[in-house]
């Protein structure tokens, strides 16, 4: 479990090599689950334009997976992979593309009200 320069990448995530995507052999400076998360926030336009309706529902929704892998992961009870990782990463970074909608509409519906 050896990490990249973490004066290079300041304080992302853990930057563990052997949890990292690897691209032409070299790890990407960030976790598997980072990476999906950071590919996950790109999906914040489908949620604003309202090609999917943003809800707190859906948000939890998203969360769950990746909370469950990582607390099981940290309990020991299993071992993730790469994977499972990226792509419950993803579904969290989905989900804070949902809170972000939601907190901006509330923000601007505040405003309105003044």
């Amino acid at each position: 479990m050896t990490k990249t320069d973490p004066e290079k990448y300041g304080f992302l995530c853990h930057k563990q090599v052997d949890r990292s995507i690897y691209i032409r052999n070299k790890p990407l400076p960030i976790c598997a689950r980072c990476t999906g998360i950071l590919l996950g926030i790109f999906t914040l336009p489908i949620f604003h334009m309202g090609i999917l309706n943003p809800s707190i529902y859906i948000m939890l929704i998203l969360a769950a997976p990746a909370t469950l892998d990582s607390t099981t992961q940290y309990m020991r009870w299993r071992t993730s992979n790469n994977l499972l990782r990226i792509i419950t990463g993803f579904l969290l970074g989905s989900a804070l593309a949902v809170l972000v909608v939601i907190s901006g509409s509330m923000i601007i519906n505040n405003l309105q009200l003044l």
